[in-house]
């Protein structure tokens, strides 16, 4: 009797990562309880005993917390980006909506943050199938990650063209900046989940950005050079 093992083993890969989310949700889950525990508890000692302020460590608790909060938030997204809400979106739109909400910071800082696209991308762009929200964010990540990087006087530049490749054509969105290169021993880990190089980061927005261009059946790549760092994401068309 033909057993087609294909189904099969797809199910079982199903099943283990079915399991693994359901974990990884109950262990947030445990996490949250007592963490919100220890967040009331310490404002209640502020609120009743306000010299504790004055304790040289007493602020460090508060940042630890938000760091963990922090973490906790992304790791929970980490565990769902795969679900995506599709629907046809602007992208045109989208991305200079995203451009414009950080143009204020970019202006503060002294930094030039642009967005320019070729003409074809005006018909094939202004209706495409995505989660907006999560292409939202993954923009977000790399234009926030582009500012880290950049010193008043840099650019960040976003292009958004058609590429042909091996696969056929793609939508490519670039996010180029001129700031600091980043290190040759970090460039192979940038994109593995609670792997950071800064300070209080979780090592996650990276990691979410990745995900979330490979459930929308593209990829993300990034190239370098002594003056340009730049963020490539092709997507089907």
């Amino acid at each position: 009797m033909y057993q087609d093992y294909s189904q099969t083993n797809d199910g079982l890969i199903h099943k283990i990562m079915d399991d693994n989310k359901n974990i990884t949700s109950m262990f947030i889950h445990e996490l949250r309880n007592p963490l919100s525990l220890i967040k009331g508890t310490l404002q209640y000692i502020e609120m009743k005993h306000q010299e504790v302020k004055e304790y040289k460590y007493w602020s460090q608790l508060s940042e630890l917390i938000l760091d963990m909060e922090h973490f906790i938030t992304d790791a929970s997204l980490l565990n769902s980006i795969t679900t995506l809400n599709i629907k046809d979106t602007n992208l045109l739109s989208l991305i200079q909506a995203v451009v414009d909400s950080y143009s204020p910071q970019a202006d503060t800082q002294q930094k030039s943050l642009t967005f320019r696209h070729t003409d074809e991308c005006e018909s094939s762009c202004s209706s495409y199938p995505c989660d907006s929200d999560k292409i939202k964010q993954v923009l977000s990540n790399l234009i926030k990650n582009a500012l880290e990087a950049t010193e008043p006087g840099n650019y960040i530049e976003l292009i958004l063209s058609i590429c042909l490749t091996d696969s056929g054509s793609m939508l490519s969105i670039q996010v180029n900046n001129n700031g600091q290169p980043i290190p040759d021993d970090e460039i192979d880990t940038i994109f593995n989940p609670f792997v950071t190089y800064k300070t209080g980061g979780t090592g996650l927005g990276l990691a979410l950005t990745k995900r979330i261009i490979e459930s929308h059946m593209g990829n993300i790549q990034v190239s370098y050079t002594d003056t340009l760092t730049g963020f490539t994401i092709l997507l089907p068309l």
